[in-house]
């Protein structure tokens, strides 16, 4: 079984080989983006230090990460007008998955989980945006809605998507909830200087949270630049 739990430090040399690994997939590939990835590597793998309450580790087994993503509640100005940014949001970035899984699936998985966590908590909607059509193609097979295309600055095409946020009972059956010694509310280790408390809704097996505040510092082209799938 699968666990989608807050990312901590420990977590950092784990993700930064997944990362890396999939910076070479993409190498390997061809693909576009591939250097921007292999250039920005340590710097995302090191989110679960500056923002372990906003960053996000897909497990297996309990320590072997399987892909990671980042919950951010503010969004990109150049991609959602200020209405859209008054909505209750969540913003995925730097979603990254291990290539070597490619056939679980799990880039879909981890934005149904994204979606569920968003209807437990009360958020009206998921968005992500990218710089890829290829990825915005993919994006749109896992139910996210293209919303529009723009320009964004350094003269990138960004495409701005959106799901509604609903609850997904199906996933029970891929991930089980985090196991916290304290009972159901819990302060996550290694948290800086902020706290993040989790919860479980009910018997729900899907782990809330509470995602505070935070500024956009994941790279442009490192957060949105790469299927997951």
């Amino acid at each position: 079984m699968l666990t989608m739990r807050p990312a901590t430090p420990d977590d950092q040399p784990g993700l930064a080989a997944m990362i890396q690994a999939r910076s070479d997939w993409m190498k390997a590939k061809q693909l576009p983006t591939w250097h921007s990835w292999g250039r920005h590597v340590h710097e995302l793998a090191g989110n679960c230090t500056r923002h372990p309450c906003e960053m996000w580790v897909l497990t297996e087994h309990g320590d072997r990460i399987l892909g990671c993503t980042t919950i951010l509640r503010t969004p990109a100005p150049w991609t959602w007008t200020a209405a859209e940014a008054a909505d209750t949001a969540y913003y995925l970035s730097g979603t990254v998955t291990d290539p070597a899984e490619r056939h679980r699936k799990l880039g879909t998985l981890i934005a149904d989980w994204a979606v569920d966590l968003a209807a437990r908590e009360g958020i009206s909607r998921v968005r992500r945006d990218c710089s890829s059509p290829a990825l915005a193609e993919y994006y749109q097979q896992q139910n996210f809605q293209l919303i529009r295309k723009v320009s964004s600055p350094g003269g990138h095409t960004s495409y701005a998507l959106e799901r509604k946020a609903e609850e997904i009972p199906e996933l029970a059956s891929w991930l089980v909830p985090r196991h916290y010694p304290y009972g159901n509310l819990w302060k996550v280790e290694g948290a800086s200087h902020r706290e993040c408390e989790i919860e479980y809704g009910g018997s729900s097996a899907i782990p809330l949270t509470i995602v505070p505040q935070c500024d956009r510092s994941i790279p442009f082209d490192v957060g949105r630049s790469t299927a997951t799938r």
